[in-house]
């Protein structure tokens, strides 16, 4: 899978108005810049034309199509340009098209989101956010400046077409209302700043949990099963066992193991965390990686932008109180 974060939990689509509404939109967008590329992909008709597409969005498009020199480039472009000229092309066009035209309503959570950082931060963010119809080449890149994502991998579950590369159990976060908080938390993992020489499973813990945090504050509109990657029926498990789950990690001494193995069957991609049960997802040790930083900022004076900044893993689990038992 070609993406830059695949853990995440990510709606470009309007929150329910009645509930969360988004007032700020005189001006919009105010805190993004919106590149609609999506119909001058399919409007490519040559094997030229897209050398040319290519070229004048170069600063954007060789990241995503990880083209990063020139000694096998004819094969590479060949490759990406196959993606683009097939007989199916037209149809995943159209899919893309009705599901993602309104960019207006694509954009606006995403643009609120952003401007809720900014009004505590003192590093202001102002991403371009690139739509665009990859073949399913690429999900999503990330730079400082730049959010480019493969709109066709975010189609509706039971859409004809959808990428291949993924397991069931994670293509069940590539809808579109997982695009929003998809694209946050993997823009704002850049400035989330961990401690690289501490390997401790607490650490990786509070490092998803601090982003999980953010992207939830700053998505009010948005469903925390959504922000965490869960159905609600899972993130209902979940936290009905709340304190099960925290008990097993003390009596496993679980927090400060540090092995790879050990770690992957608690952080990484699973469909169960079957070492505690098979009805408990995987990926469970980030759910309390959030839960140990949610309590922590319920006393805590941080802005967003500091809480990212925090790479004390310690200061953060030690001062959050968090003891469900």
């Amino acid at each position: 899978m070609k993406s830059l974060t695949c853990f995440f939990a990510l709606i470009l689509l309007s929150c329910n108005t009645s509930n969360c509404p988004i007032t700020n939109t005189k001006g919009y967008p105010n805190n993004i810049n919106i590149n609609y590329l999506v119909d001058e992909v399919v409007s490519i008709e040559s094997r030229n034309d897209f050398l040319n597409f290519l070229e004048t969005y170069k600063n954007i498009l060789y990241p995503f199509y990880e083209i990063q020199d020139t000694l096998n480039l004819d094969s590479k472009i060949n490759n990406i340009y196959s993606l683009v000229d097939n007989i199916y092309f037209d149809s995943l066009y159209f899919d893309v098209r009705n599901e993602f035209g309104n960019k207006k309503q694509l954009f606006l959570n995403l643009d609120h989101a952003i401007g809720i950082y900014n009004s505590t931060s003192k590093q202001k963010i102002n991403p371009k956010i690139t739509l665009l119809l990859s073949g399913f080449y690429n999900d999503i890149v990330v730079d400082k400046e730049n959010i480019v994502l493969g709109a066709d991998y975010f189609l509706n579950k039971e859409n004809k077409f959808k990428p291949r590369d993924l397991p069931l159990y994670v293509l069940e976060r590539y809808t579109p209302h997982h695009m929003t908080s998809t694209a946050l938390s993997t823009y704002l993992s850049q400035f989330n700043i961990v401690d690289d020489t501490d390997k401790t499973m607490l650490n990786e813990m509070i490092s998803f949990g601090k982003l999980y945090y953010v992207v939830e504050k700053l998505l009010a509109c948005e469903g925390q099963n959504i922000i965490l990657g869960y159905s609600k029926d899972q993130l209902d498990i979940i936290e009905e066992n709340e304190a099960f789950i925290y008990s097993f990690f003390l009596q496993n001494e679980l927090f400060f193991k540090e092995g790879k193995l050990i770690k992957q069957k608690y952080l990484s991609e699973r469909p169960s965390t079957f070492e505690i049960s098979q009805s408990i997802p995987g990926r469970v040790g980030r759910w309390m990686g959030w839960k140990i930083v949610t309590s922590f900022m319920k006393e805590s004076a941080y802005t967003l932008e500091d809480l990212l900044k925090e790479d004390d893993y310690k200061k953060v689990f030690y001062n959050s109180n968090y003891k469900p038992l």
